[in-house]
Parts: structure tokens; sequence; C-alpha cells
């Protein structure tokens, strides 16, 4: 059993080519650019590529941390993948997360050095590489943007004390982004972007939250709410009706309409977001949008890197053994008292006023 004790991995190595594989979801490749500018920065002379799904490509358009994106197909099979690792010239390949098809295409392009956490190590002993193995026991109750550092520690990057999401949305999708605005008329003044879907695990916060923040917002500071995302569940549609016919509320709906360049580009320019939905949050924080998180199933602490524009309302609410889903979702999210919700959603208006704002169709990002 190879540990990170007695691997032959060498200490610190120095690659010349570094592989930054992140080929799952939107989320997770999102909370990876926080490990960019600490890589280049710990290796300035180094290439540094990073390893995703094409459909991601628009959030790192000339990322200035890297020198390029690489694709992942599987349906174009393992050799072509093992194609472009050897076109780029790569001699390491950190697994930020862990995917058999990489690491075997990894083998087959011989890239000499790769690093994994060790609860997905085994698959990677043979083929000549020579593997840095991480505990796992380290990062069971760590926030995930610090396991990407501690895969990529072997390599000299540097733990960060406070992670910093960084994406370059592409400004070619910007006017885009703008017209979707503009033919409701919501271009150019104040607004909310809400994200009402569930995260992977099927856990999601009752819309009757969300409507009582529209509600305040309606009191408060009246302005359009932008929904995006991508489900199409029941309990959107009633929200939607809700705030239409209960508030009066200017609703414009983008579910499933947004590449994830505008859907940054909308982030960045707007009043606030609220979001109990991984990848919007993770978005708006990157984009320095305020941010109202609402946390059904992880604790605040996980959550805490997404930084100072963030307000963490967390629900307290934990899982009972065999409780179902739905009965969870509905416990947690009485949770979230009026209070809690007024204070967060002051506190990020607050926080945007103090910052100044800008709106993509005045082409001044508030980045």
């Amino acid at each position: 059993m190879v540990t990170a004790d007695n691997s032959t991995f060498a200490e610190d190595i120095a690659p010349d080519v570094l592989v930054l594989s992140r080929p799952d979801g939107f989320a997770d490749v999102v909370l990876a650019s926080a490990v960019l500018e600490p890589a280049r920065k710990a290796l300035p002379r180094a290439k540094i590529f990073l390893l995703i799904r094409e459909k991601y490509a628009g959030i790192f358009c000339n990322h200035p941390a890297l020198d390029g994106l690489i694709f992942l197909d599987e349906a174009a099979g393992l050799r072509a993948l093992a194609k472009k690792l050897k076109a780029v010239r790569a001699d390491a390949l950190a697994h930020l997360a862990y995917s058999e098809f990489v690491a075997d295409a990894a083998k087959l392009a011989k890239i000499r050095n790769v690093s994994a956490f060790e609860d997905d190590a085994d698959a990677d002993r043979d083929g000549g590489v020579t593997l840095e193995v991480i505990p796992s026991e380290r990062h069971r109750e760590t926030h995930e943007a610090f396991f990407n550092f501690e895969v990529l520690a072997p390599f000299g990057v540097p733990e960060a004390d406070k992670p910093r999401l960084d994406v370059s949305p592409d400004p070619a999708e910007k006017p885009s982004a703008v017209a979707k605005l503009a033919q409701y008329g919501i271009a150019g003044t104040d607004y909310a972007v809400f994200n009402l879907d569930c995260n992977p695990q099927g856990h999601y916060v009752d819309p009757a939250v969300f409507s009582r923040a529209a509600e305040w917002l309606r009191d408060h500071a009246p302005m359009p709410i932008v929904v995006v995302g991508e489900k199409n569940d029941e309990a959107t549609p009633r929200f939607l009706r809700f705030c239409r016919t209960t508030h009066g509320t200017p609703i414009l709906d983008l579910r499933g309409q947004t590449t994830p360049a505008e859907a940054a580009w909308l982030l960045g320019s707007a009043r606030l977001c609220l979001s109990g939905e991984n990848a919007c949050a993770y978005l708006a924080a990157a984009m320095h949008c305020p941010l109202v998180a609402l946390f059904v199933d992880f604790s605040s602490g996980r959550w805490f890197p997404l930084g100072h524009l963030t307000t963490n309302i967390f629900t307290g609410a934990h899982r009972f053994f065999l409780e179902p889903t739905s009965f969870y979702n509905r416990r947690a999210s009485r949770a979230f008292s009026d209070e809690k919700m007024a204070s967060a959603l002051q506190f990020a208006l607050a926080l945007r006023d103090a910052a100044g704002r800008g709106n993509p169709a005045a082409g001044t990002p508030s980045r």
C-alpha cells in the first residue's frame, strides 16, 4: 500500500506542464478556480492546463493563471484524451476530482507524476505512474475548496488561508446576457437573482422561503427578480405565480436559458443573489455578488470560504437516520426564520451599496 509517507513521489516536484483535472459538475469546477492563482504563483515557469468539460469553458476565457483548457469527451475515447495530454507535453496531473477515465488516459500519455486522494488511488497503482497519495482522513470535515490544495501540495502549491474563487467569463457572451435583461426592461436597473434548484443530493429549500424573501424585498427594496437554474420542478412555477399575482413583483424566468458565462455576467451586476444550490452560490461568490446562501444539508463551516460578501443562513437542522428526503427538506426549511432572512438581505444590500455596483448594460461589471 503506497502512502504519502512512503511513496516515491519527489517532494515539491516542480512540473514543466501541470494538468489540473476537474471533470465533474459545474459547482465543483467553479470551486476549483480557487487554486488557479496560488498554483500560478507557486509555479511561475510551469505551464498549467485545466481539464474540464467543454460546456464550462466560457467561465475560464483567457484566464491569466492558465495556459489553456483541455476538454473531456468520453465519447471520443481514451486515446483522444491521451493525445491531448501528449500534445501539451504534460508531465504532471492532479486529480482535483478523481476520474478513472482521466487516470487511464494519463497512463496512456505516460504522465509520470500524479496526485490523488487515498480513497481514489488504488486504480493508479500500476502503469509506471509515480503516485502521491493524500491521506483521506485529512479532508473529511474540511471545506471542499481545501481538498484541491491538498492534492496540489506535492507540487509545492501552498494552501491558501482564504480561498478566492476566480473565474473569467467570456466577454463575448456579455451582450447576450444584457439582451435577456433588456427584453424585459431590466437592463440598467437593480435586480436580484434567485436560484431555487436542489443540490445534487436532492435537498432543497422550500419555495416558501424564497417567497418570504421576495415579499421582504417588495416592502423594503423593490426590484425585479431574475430566476436562474436548470431544474423544472413544480415548486418553482408556484413561486413564480405567487410573486406575480400576490406581490406584483416583476419576474424574469431564465431557467435553462443561460450559459455558464451568461449566468456569471448576470450575477456580476445583480444587487444580490439568493441561492440554496451549490453552483449558483459559488458563481455568485466568484463574481463578487452579495450572496445570501441557504444551506440545508451542509454545515456553515464548509461554505465559509465563499468570502466576505456571503451571508450564511444555516438551518441548524440535522438529518435523521432513515428520514425521507422530502420530510427533511420541509423540516429544515422551517428553520429559516423571517428575522434571519431580513437580517441577511439587509446585510447583502448594504454590501453592494458600499462596494458600488455596475450593470452589464453599462459595460461595468462589479468584479
